[in-house]
């Protein structure tokens, strides 16, 4: 959009009930100044379907010429797939707030509740810098949002680092060497073995990589997902990418389908907007629904990218397995 009609989209449709959503990038196309009173604004995308994509758990509030952040972490227990329990982040998140209110004041406690089913915490930021645009208001916004969770979010690495070191000493995880443990893939003839063994591999290949962290395998009543990657990475392909990064396993005798293609791409999205990029590894390769699957979701901000035995074997002959991830990054952004 261009700025005037960015201008008269909030000046038509400015609320306190409901927020209008503009993409990051149109952030930069309005100063603070020019908003008018009583407005909440979301940050996401719309698509060709007219469906908005949010992008950020918090909307910006301006009243009373004053500019605050409304962030809400409302999570159902049935989609929470991190190595520590719900109740046990958000009570983190909810300490470092009120440690912050205490020492700064820069922010409180909205609503906090745990009703069963879902956890509740609505905090806000307050003290946003008005004399720029609304993106500088947004990015101060994050980089408080970022501290406070900071925390939770070790306390959530930890965990996972000290539940997957009990599992490979239990699985004896590391005794072969990559190319031995390729040959385990391809003579695995029980599907717990053939499912072992390429998660082992495919784990210790990940974690081959500067600023990847792994914490292996979750389980939850409704889905399990096969590898948790922690993103830490400086590279510039994935340091944009957000904090998790999922890899799901597939050794079948025949190739993966757009079905699971759908079902993981959906896992992805229901990490509460904490995972953008996912990859999708399939021993036996892909049928040819999958690349159409992935051109319907060119606009999409989540991305599945396909990987196939061929290619990791390769991989691991030629020690080469972050190269390997840059390529199929690369192509499956430019397809």
């Amino acid at each position: 959009m261009t700025s005037e009609e960015i201008r008269t989209l909030i000046e038509n449709q400015h609320d306190l009930e409901e927020p209008i959503y503009l993409a990051p990038a149109d952030l930069k196309k309005i100063k603070v100044s020019e908003v008018p009173d009583e407005t909440r604004i979301g940050v996401g995308r719309l698509d060709s379907d007219s469906v908005i994509h949010v992008e950020w758990d918090g909307q910006l509030v301006w009243l009373n010429g004053e500019l605050s952040a409304e962030v809400d972490n409302s999570w159902t227990r049935k989609y929470w797939y991190m190595p520590i329990n719900l109740e046990h982040y958000l009570d983190l998140v909810r300490r470092a707030v009120e440690n912050r209110e205490s020492l700064r004041g820069d922010v409180h406690i909205i609503h906090s509740d745990d009703d069963g089913a879902y956890v509740q915490l609505a905090y806000q930021i307050m003290g946003l810098p008005v004399g720029g645009s609304l993106a500088d208001a947004y990015e101060y916004a994050l980089h408080v949002t970022e501290e406070i969770e900071e925390p939770a979010e070790s306390a959530t690495a930890e965990t996972g680092r000290l539940v997957e070191a009990h599992i490979r000493r239990v699985e004896r995880w590391g005794e072969l060497p990559l190319d031995k443990l390729v040959e385990a893939v391809e003579l695995a003839t029980t599907s717990a073995d053939k499912g072992r063994t390429l998660e082992e591999l495919v784990t210790r290949l990940f974690e081959s990589v500067d600023g990847f962290q792994t914490t292996g395998r979750i389980r939850t009543e409704t889905e399990e997902i096969d590898i948790t990657v922690l993103n830490g990475s400086a590279d510039p392909r994935f340091s944009r990418e957000s904090a998790v990064i999922l890899v799901e396993c597939k050794n079948w005798t025949v190739k993966c389908g757009k079905d699971e293609f759908v079902v993981f791409h959906s896992k992805l999205e229901n990490r509460s907007k904490r995972c953008s990029l996912g990859f999708l590894v399939s021993w036996n390769g892909f049928t040819s629904t999958v690349s159409r699957e992935m051109l319907r979701g060119t606009r999409e901000l989540t991305l599945v990218v396909p990987l196939d035995g061929r290619q990791i074997r390769d991989a691991v002959r030629r020690n080469s397995f972050g190269e390997l991830l840059h390529s199929v990054w690369d192509s499956t952004v430019m397809s």
